[in-house]
């Protein structure tokens, strides 16, 4: 039996959930204005849902204390940007399943959701994932496994670095990284210091800059979404060429240098895609720094 054929089949296992009160419904899932899963009290370990259109499921930024599998209807998952307007980048629907890597990782949300029709949701706490476990044989790894290939599809989507290797080192280098959330203003490499890992970047921002000995910066491009970084110190064994520091709270892919060197430092593909970018962000860096080359 799938894994979804089983979650459906714990339907009938446990009671529903009361009804939630839907309040005005907005026919247009941009301007969600329900409570967040941060303010409402814990839910059960595996309860039902029902939901009418235009209400919030979960919020962008918010931790995840549970996860949620759609039985009927559909829902649309939201990204913002920069503080603007959530915009629309696809659809759930029966079957599918969303929540499940801020669960399972500790990471926040990494988007908004909400219903655009009438759908009825299995919601699923730690606890839930593990009664599914011990009551009908769904094991932590099939969740985790779940979440690392949403993760590498993800990646796949953003970078095209990472998109352009052969799947089975795709599938390699998603079972390796390991997702983390790091709030503004936290330094991840600083210049002048050995760096320590392979760095996704799937949502926030990065400044880039080097400081100079007088005090004076020298900024880089932000880093956006998708953004590869961390790869000259690690592949040329050198200290890092520039400081980056989140501008926003970000979630990452983090590939630690141990792991790389053990299973990707003698995989042609991905160190030869690896050199060419460091070797061009080394000729902007002494281009930007006005250093001889």
């Amino acid at each position: 039996m799938s894994l979804f054929a089983r979650l459906q089949a714990l339907l009938s296992a446990h009671p529903s959930a009361p009804e939630v009160s839907a309040g005005p419904a907005s026919a247009t899932p941009s301007a969600p204005a329900n409570v967040t899963e941060a303010e409402v009290a814990p839910a059960p370990p595996v309860c039902t849902r029902y939901l009418q259109a235009g209400q919030v499921v979960v919020r962008e930024g918010d931790p995840g204390n549970s996860m949620f599998v759609v039985l009927e209807g559909r829902v649309a998952v939201l990204r913002g940007n920069d503080g603007a307007a959530n915009l629309e980048v696809g659809r759930l629907g029966s079957g599918e399943f969303f929540g499940e890597l801020a669960l399972l990782t500790g990471t926040k949300r990494t988007a908004t959701v909400v219903t655009v029709e009438d759908v009825v949701l299995l919601e699923l706490t730690q606890a839930g994932v593990r009664e599914l476990g011990k009551d009908y044989g769904v094991k932590g790894e099939q969740m985790q496994l779940a979440a690392k290939e949403r993760l590498l599809a993800d990646t796949l989507r953003s970078n095209p670095l990472i998109a352009a290797l052969p799947p089975e080192v795709q599938h390699e280098l998603g079972d390796a990284f390991i997702p983390c959330t790091v709030p503004a203003g936290e330094t991840l490499l600083t210049r002048g210091q050995p760096g320590d890992a392979l760095y996704v970047l799937l949502r926030g921002q990065c400044e880039v800059f080097h400081t100079h000995s007088d005090g004076r910066q020298t900024s880089f491009p932000v880093l956006e979404e998708g953004a590869l970084f961390g790869e000259i110190s690690l592949l040329r064994s050198r200290l890092a060429t520039a400081t980056v520091r989140t501008v926003t709270p970000c979630t990452l892919l983090k590939l630690e240098r141990d792991v790389f060197k053990k299973a990707f430092l003698g995989q042609p593909d991905l160190r030869g895609a690896l050199v060419r970018l460091g070797l061009e962000r080394l000729k902007h860096t002494l281009e930007v720094m006005g250093e001889p080359k």
